[in-house]
């Protein structure tokens, strides 16, 4: 297949993940205000990268946070909210 001179080839959009993700966007996706995001950015609760004064979140910030969270969340309710002792019948 030959080509004239003007003819380019159309060049190929190849789609890439993102890499970046605001606050906005994290709140989104997990469900929550985005001044809780900000607030557990704060106190260091979910990581977060500086980019000059932006603050963006890597997937790899969010998969952290969410680790976090289930490591943490609802202890005691594997025994029914009891102490694990026995009981005599």
């Amino acid at each position: 297949m030959s080509h004239s001179s003007g003819d380019t080839a159309p060049v190929p959009i190849v789609a890439m993940p993102r890499a970046w993700f605001t606050a906005e966007e994290v709140a989104s996706a997990l469900v929550l205000s985005e001044s809780l995001i900000r607030q557990l950015t704060l106190h260091g609760d979910l990581p977060c990268r500086r980019v000059g004064r932006l603050i963006r979140y890597t997937q790899s910030d969010i998969d952290a946070f969410i680790d976090s969270r289930e490591n943490h969340a609802y202890r005691g309710l594997s025994t029914g909210g009891r102490t694990s002792s026995t009981h005599s019948a």
